[in-house]
C-alpha cells in the first residue's frame, strides 16, 4: 500500500505542475477578477486578503472552536467529536464567503486553488502527520444535481501542495441527508448520523485528513471520521475553509 501511495502521490504532483501552468495560461486568456473586490487580473488580491479574519488563539484543541482559553471546550469533553482535531483556517465573513460561494454556487474551480494555499499555510503550522486526503462526500443524488463536489475542488489542489495522494472513495455518503441550515446542534447531529461509509481497503491503518469548505457545528465531519475510525483509520484530522457561528447559538458546535 505504501508503494501505491507513493505512485499516487506522483501522478498527483505531474498533474499539479501542468495544471499550474494551465492556469497561467487561462488567467493570461481570460483574466479572472477577485471575489472580494472584483479586481481584475486577480484570483484573490492582496488587498481583499487583508481583509481575511484568520482564527488563531485561544482555541479548543479538539474541534477549533474559538473561546477563552487553549483548553478542551465543554462540547468536545461531554460529546467528544469522531476527529482527531479540527481546524478552520478563517471567519466565513468578507472575500472568504464570496469566494467560497463563487466556488460552491458557480463552480468557479479557480477559487479551489486558492484557497487550498489557504489550507496550506494553516497546515504547515500543525504537527500532523498524514498519510492519504480525501474530502466530505455528497450524496449521489446531490452530486448528479450539481454536478460537482465544491469540498473535492479544494481537496485535490491541496494534496498536491502536501504531496499527498488523494482518494475521493475513501469514504462515501450513503444517506441523502437534508440541508444542515437552520437546523439546532442537535438536529444536525441526528441528520448526519449514520450518512458515511469508509472504504478500510484504502483507509486502514491510515492517518486521513478530511477537506470541507465551511465547518459550523463540525457535526458533518466527525459523523464521517466516525466512518472512517471504524474502517480502521489511526488518526482523523479535518481543515476547514472557514467556521461559521450557529445561528441563534452562541455556544459551540459539537
Amino acid at each position: 500500500m505504501k508503494q501505491e501511495l507513493t505512485a499516487v502521490s506522483k501522478r498527483q504532483q505531474f498533474s499539479y505542475h501542468f495544471s499550474s501552468l494551465m492556469w497561467n495560461v487561462l488567467d493570461w486568456i481570460f483574466p479572472p477578477d477577485c471575489p472580494g473586490c472584483g479586481k481584475q487580473g486577480e484570483r484573490f488580491c492582496e488587498k481583499c486578503k487583508n481583509f481575511v479574519q484568520p482564527l488563531t488563539d485561544p482555541l479548543c484543541p479538539v474541534c477549533g472552536e474559538p473561546g477563552k482559553s487553549n483548553a478542551v471546550c465543554d462540547d468536545c469533553l461531554s460529546y467528544p467529536p469522531g476527529f482527531d482535531a479540527l481546524r478552520a483556517y478563517a471567519v466565513f465573513d468578507g472575500p472568504v464567503r464570496n469566494a467560497l460561494h463563487r466556488l460552491k454556487y458557480r463552480d468557479d474551480i479557480s477559487q479551489g486553488d486558492v484557497l487550498s494555499k489557504f489550507l496550506f499555510d494553516l497546515y504547515s503550522c500543525l504537527n500532523w502527520q498524514i498519510d492519504l486526503v480525501t474530502a466530505i462526500p455528497l450524496s449521489k443524488e446531490r452530486l448528479r444535481s450539481r454536478g460537482y463536489n465544491q469540498a473535492e475542488r479544494i481537496a485535490r489542489p491541496f494534496a498536491f501542495r502536501i504531496n499527498k495522494p488523494f482518494y475521493a472513495n475513501a469514504v462515501e455518503r450513503i444517506k441523502n441527508t437534508n440541508s444542515q441550515i437552520d437546523l439546532s446542534l442537535f438536529e444536525r447531529r441526528e441528520n448526519v448520523s449514520g450518512a458515511f461509509y469508509a472504504n478500510s481497503m484504502v483507509v486502514n491503518l491510515k492517518s486521513v485528513i478530511i477537506i470541507d469548505d465551511v465547518s459550523t457545528t463540525g457535526s458533518t465531519i466527525s459523523e464521517c471520521a466516525r466512518a472512517l475510525k471504524e474502517a480502521g483509520a489511526e488518526k482523523v484530522y479535518a481543515l476547514t475553509v472557514a467556521r461559521a457561528p450557529l445561528k441563534g447559538n452562541n455556544t459551540r458546535s459539537g
